[in-house]
């Protein structure tokens, strides 16, 4: 069978192409707001991939001898392997460098992931790729190039078995098309069920690298008025996707269909006289697209690398410096180390089994460095006596500050020290509808207290239970993530859709409190929980904080949420060990402007008793994540389980007033 036109030709409309799915990624990356769907550019390049590596190993496959699966692996890893290597090496030692001592032993997993080609599997439960985060890896964006690998590690195999003794496409075609279908089911299912899974696995990406290999497989280039008219829609599909998906969008899902088709429309008719070939073979897209694989592999990290080291969010100016830095840089990589290893006399003259030994030593060598470099870095935290307040705790002055060298917990075991709600299971994750039995304290007690609401309720859980130890009570608790006890609806930013898991927890909560009829309940929400509805003022949220805590039984109080230190505190004290006042924050800091206010309102409507703590956590303002010796928080909002179990005195004190009453 005769190889496709469309894959065995040079076409300067997928250069094209190319530069249109890069500058999509690199806009959404910069955080411009022209282009929120910008993400939908990976699936451009899923797709081209798929139609141009298919193309290559079907022809090759006919050929005599058939597909020599050692000379692809070859020729895949000069093309990518020296750029990929260079740029893990090069980001590794930079973001070691600026990173905070805590975060380095991650980083340098994530930089040998990369290397190994399994960072897909590396983010996946731990990263979303959407989230805001104080200190994202530079390493993120490798995601999808392991996508490709891991694919390409199996398809040339499956490629060589279907083809055993000859014959035409046509089984290959099934193959694929049988891939396709199931690989989208299970995109679908899983977008729901499992966002993250969903977005970072092989299984759920293998529809859009196949629906470009089926476009390889089964046409020609069209050249047709009709080929052009599908190029121009499939452009208009891609440019709406970018404008109109947002990182709110559950992805990928069925959003998907619309930039997948429209890279095959483009693929299918991009060079049709009546389609878009002067827009896709114009010079600035084709120089993006020909330096699109290095502007990859160098944008991100140059956009996150500089934010690691100054500690916060960068200025239009400096985003534009470092798009013209990766631009640049891209180039060099480009000109002085793709083009040399995949079309130098030296390197093409070179065996299959040689490029491939050297392609591993090299993973192996750059994967190891990570690891060696990041353990040779001091990991210790010195430091001095702290200046001090009246009260113990670190406040702002004019001289430095230094980091309490009795800190507890310690800095090495601060984000470890988390109460053991999650542990136990008592913590429910998102999919989980009914509140787990759990039961702590002193079983069988006349008096019970139940412990309900999200997370900031949980970090409560230590304090409590101190308290139901001390004075014999029993303690039930009915807390799940990111689940505000309220009756607004709400939206999971993992589950990227409506928290209906959230919705039936929380009736279900009421409906066993209304059978337990428990002496007292505690109920904290976060401030900063996601309605669905727009415009959600913190008076709203407290109204319809109230209207449900008003639906329980018996005695309950609102304890107002803690103040929100907006950084990730151990990996900032860390960085900042000889003067923590980087690490301080105010008032005006994240949402801390609204501390109590929609709690006031809750307890007005339903009737519940406030109970206010803020004046222990942060006695004056700028706060101190430090109180005493003793650290508040073991990450950007939850307390550690040590400075919790310290407010079980305080606490105490306001939960007997209101006993008592």
């Amino acid at each position: 069978m005769k190889a496709p036109l469309s894959t065995t030709e040079f076409r300067p409309d997928i250069e094209g192409l190319r530069g249109i799915a890069i500058l999509l990624v690199l806009l959404f990356h910069a955080g411009l707001p022209w282009t929120p769907g910008g993400f939908v550019g990976v699936d451009v390049f899923f797709v081209i991939s798929g139609f141009l590596i298919t193309g290559k190993l079907w022809r090759e496959s006919q050929q005599p001898g058939g597909l020599n699966i050692t000379r692809f692996y070859a020729w895949r890893i000069r093309r990518l392997l020296p750029a990929a290597l260079v740029a893990v090496a090069v980001i590794s030692l930079i973001g070691l460098l600026v990173a905070a001592p805590l975060d380095r032993s991650a980083l340098a997993a994530d930089g040998a992931a990369s290397a190994l080609s399994i960072a897909n599997m590396r983010f996946i439960g731990s990263v979303d790729y959407f989230a805001a985060t104080s200190s994202p890896s530079p390493f993120l964006h490798f995601w999808s190039l392991s996508v490709e690998e891991q694919f390409y590690l199996v398809w040339p195999a499956l490629i060589v078995f279907l083809t055993w003794r000859g014959g035409s496409s046509r089984r290959l075609i099934a193959a694929l098309l049988l891939g396709v279908v199931a690989s989208f089911a299970l995109s679908l299912w899983l977008t729901d069920a499992s966002p993250s899974r969903a977005f970072y696995l092989l299984p759920t990406r293998v529809w859009q690298l196949g629906v470009g290999g089926l476009l390889a497989l089964i046409s020609v280039m069209g050249t047709s008025r009709r080929a052009g008219a599908f190029a121009w829609a499939g452009l208009a599909a891609v440019a709406v996707a970018g404008v109109a998906l947002t990182s709110e969008t559950a992805y990928p899902g069925l959003a998907a269909l619309l930039p997948t088709a429209g890279a095959v429309a483009l693929l299918y008719g991009g060079a049709a006289p009546s389609g878009p070939v002067r827009l896709l073979t114009a010079a600035p897209l084709r120089f993006l697209g020909k330096i699109s694989y290095s502007l990859y592999l160098w944008h991100w990290p140059l956009l996150v690398l500089p934010l690691m080291f100054l500690e916060r969010a960068l200025t239009g100016v400096e985003i534009v410096i470092a798009v013209a830095a990766a631009i640049g840089i891209s180039w060099l990589s480009w000109r002085f180390v793709e083009q040399p290893f995949r079309y130098g006399d030296r390197f093409r003259r070179a065996t299959s089994w040689s490029a491939i030994r050297a392609g591993v030593v090299g993973i192996l060598t750059v994967a190891l460095f990570t690891q060696g470099f990041a353990a040779a870095l001091p990991s210790s935290v010195v430091a001095v006596q702290p200046t001090a307040s009246p009260s113990g705790s670190p406040t702002a002055s004019n001289g430095p500050i230094a980091l309490p060298q009795d800190l507890a917990p310690s800095l090495a075991s601060a984000r470890d020290d988390e109460e053991r709600l999650r542990g136990d299971g008592c913590l429910a994750f998102e999919r989980v509808t009914t509140p787990p039995d759990c039961e702590y304290g002193v079983p069988g007690s006349a008096i019970t207290i139940a412990l309900v609401g999200d997370s900031h309720a949980s970090h409560w859980f230590p304090a409590i239970e101190v308290i139901a130890l001390e004075r014999g009570w029993r303690l039930l608790t009915f807390v799940k993530v990111s689940c505000s006890f309220t009756t607004l609806p709400q939206r999971n930013l993992a589950l990227k859709r409506a928290y209906r898991e959230c919705t039936a927890f929380n009736e279900a909560t009421v409906a066993r409190l209304s059978e337990i009829k428990p002496t007292l309940t505690i109920i904290v929400n976060r401030r900063t929980f996601r309605p669905i509805a727009e415009g959600v003022t913190p008076t709203i949220a407290g109204a319809a904080f109230g209207d449900m805590v008003a639906r329980l039984p018996g005695t309950t109080a609102i304890l107002v949420d803690t103040p929100d230190p907006g950084r990730d505190v151990p990996a900032c004290l860390s960085k900042h060990a000889s003067d923590i006042r980087t690490c301080l924050f105010t008032q005006e800091t994240a949402d801390n402007g609204e501390i109590g206010v929609a709690e006031r309102v809750a307890a007005q409507a339903s009737g519940a008793t406030l109970i206010d703590l803020t004046g222990e956590i942060c006695a004056a303002w700028p706060c101190s994540p430090i109180a005493k010796n003793v650290l508040i928080y073991r990450d950007e909002d939850h307390m550690t389980e040590t400075f919790s179990r310290s407010l079980a005195t305080p606490l105490g004190v306001e939960i007997a007033k209101l006993l008592s009453r």
